[in-house]
């Protein structure tokens, strides 16, 4: 199938739930300010893969990050949905840990922790003890105010790798892990302003693992081209509207062509875009989903939610207090 001559469309957003979300960065400064004392992100790994292999690696746990508390917490799924009451472990004092992410950096097929410690400018790393429990931290600085992290085995050597997203100085930061769950200094890329997430997919398709990320300062996100060897090529970027202020990215297959597509939440218009991938990992102009004009679309993930066959769009709705649904209508 071409993916010029496919069609995708997706209904209105349906609204399934209500959420609060209590942290807003401005693109006006390289700080981010939060709105509450304690800001929590969560993820759940129920399903981890890394994209560094085909195999999937299932997990009952839940982790969250405690901006105020500077820690991250660890719920355990006791198998029924329900969850036990939080462990925490310290990610050091003022670090304000702003995103989590779970992957075996050390090949022990047990999931790590990484973190990005917004404050302190660094990401943590918690070993896995084996037993769900986690060792102290090893931190590895970064850039300014770390706002998101990724992993991912860049380099294409079996080993997971660390991406990070400094927003406060306009990179990309890429940690080479040194194939014991240790890490090499960071390399850095530039970005366009305020860069606040990012995704890790091979949208060219060669085979290596390339970055995309939001630049909320810039109304853009930039995609850099692994160059085979776990470096990247300069960032390309794509327009995602005046006044956009591009918050999240995801990548998936949306059109069923083969070949990974770009979604991003715009926090500033109230819709997400979807950029269709040529077939060559350049991308056409976005076309547009609103979420409400003053919703402020805050975060974007994409799973096939109907069974359908085909990726489903869900984003968080910061002002709207909810969570939206758009279905994939591609045919």
């Amino acid at each position: 199938m071409s993916p010029t001559t496919t069609t995708t469309i997706f209904t209105s957003t349906v609204t399934i739930t209500t959420i609060t979300t209590a942290t807003t960065t401005t693109a006006s400064t390289t700080t981010t300010s939060t709105s509450t004392a304690t800001t929590t992100t969560t993820i759940t790994t129920a399903t981890t893969t890394t994209a560094s292999t085909s195999t999937t690696t299932t997990t009952s746990t839940s982790v969250t990050t405690t901006t105020s508390a500077n820690n991250i917490g660890v719920l355990r799924n006791t198998g029924n949905g329900t969850f036990t009451a939080q462990v925490t472990y310290s990610t050091g004092s003022s670090s304000a840990p702003y995103c989590v992410t779970a992957a075996d950096v050390n090949g022990d097929g047990k999931l790590d922790i990484i973190t990005a410690n917004s404050n302190t400018n660094n990401v943590g790393v918690l070993l896995n003890n084996g037993n769900g429990t986690f060792a102290a931290q090893v931190t590895y600085s970064s850039g300014s105010y770390p706002m998101y992290v990724a992993a991912a085995d860049v380099n294409g050597d079996g080993s997971v790798d660390i991406i990070v997203a400094n927003f406060g100085v306009n990179t990309v930061g890429v940690f080479i892990n040194r194939g014991n769950g240790t890490f090499a200094t960071q390399v850095t890329y530039a970005t366009g302003s305020f860069p606040c997430s990012l995704a890790v997919a091979d949208v060219n398709g060669d085979g290596h693992l390339d970055i995309t990320v939001a630049n909320q300062g810039a109304n853009n996100i930039g995609v850099l081209l692994n160059r085979g060897n776990g470096t990247f090529a300069t960032q390309v970027t794509y327009s995602t509207g005046s006044s956009s202020v591009p918050y999240s990215v995801a990548a998936a297959d949306i059109n069923g062509d083969s070949y990974i597509d770009v979604i991003v939440a715009n926090s500033g218009l109230g819709n997400v875009g979807v950029l269709l991938n040529r077939g060559n990992g350049t991308f056409a102009t976005q076309v547009t989903y609103s979420t409400g004009s003053s919703s402020g679309t805050f975060s974007v993930a994409v799973a096939d939610l109907n069974a359908g066959g085909k990726p489903d769009i869900i984003v968080a709705n910061n002002n709207a207090n909810n969570v939206g649904v758009l279905l994939n209508d591609c045919t």
